[in-house]
């Protein structure tokens, strides 16, 4: 199974990520072969997935990392993807990545391990990706940022230069934070927000500007 991919969660994540190794194989760059995936939920075991199958749960890929498969995460929930990660990374697992041949990466932005990155992306010079990152459709991140482990970028954010995004951040679609801000770890920038101020680890912000609020106010679902 070397160099052969299993992908971690059969829903709209790992739909998503397979289109975008399917573009990179149309435009004729490297892209490791996905024979399949991998997911927890009873009623995806069995079914295939754009014509791949659906082989079975975690444990399905646990028993067979000894034939060292790729592995990626495309999982929405940044919390399951650090568990997945501390679960599979003691058994020797290799990450992929998976990014889009749109995206327009600057000098010295660097990808970490299980980086997802799709369509329509644009990030600036300098600015650090980290591992098991999701930046989504069309987003934008700023010259010298850090998008902090496990950390999702939903379609249509800007993120202006220098700000750092602690690990496990979620950004919603279409928020705006300015330079030089810090977003700690576990925050949530809710949709359409506009975020002028440093944002504390675990806190919660919503609107234009952005201001503290409880975090079920910004649980809108991303694709």
């Amino acid at each position: 199974m070397t160099g052969l991919l299993i992908v971690v969660g059969a829903g709209a994540h790992g739909r998503g990520t397979l289109e975008i190794l399917k573009a990179r194989r149309a435009a004729g760059l490297d892209a490791p072969n996905v024979i399949g995936f991998v997911d927890d939920d009873p009623a995806r075991h069995g079914t295939q997935v754009d014509g791949l199958p659906v082989f079975g749960p975690l444990q399905w890929l646990v028993e067979r990392v000894h034939e060292r498969p790729l592995v990626i995460l495309a999982l929405a929930s940044a919390r399951a993807k650090q568990a997945l990660a501390g679960q599979l990374e003691p058994l020797g697992v290799s990450w992929a990545q998976a990014i889009h041949p749109s995206t327009q990466a600057a000098s010295g932005v660097t990808f970490d391990a299980g980086a997802i990155v799709n369509a329509g992306v644009c990030i600036a010079f300098d600015t650090r990706i980290g591992k098991h990152t999701t930046l989504n459709l069309g987003a934008t991140v700023g010259h010298d940022c850090v998008v902090g482990d496990y950390s999702t970028v939903a379609p249509g954010v800007n993120i202006a230069g220098r700000v750092s995004l602690g690990v496990g951040v979620e950004v919603q679609t279409n928020a705006t934070i300015v330079p030089a801000i810090t977003l700690g770890a576990w925050s949530k920038v809710g949709p359409g927000s506009v975020v002028l101020r440093d944002v504390a680890e675990h806190e919660a912000v919503f609107g234009n500007p952005a201001r503290r609020v409880p975090s079920t106010e910004t649980s809108a679902r991303q694709i």
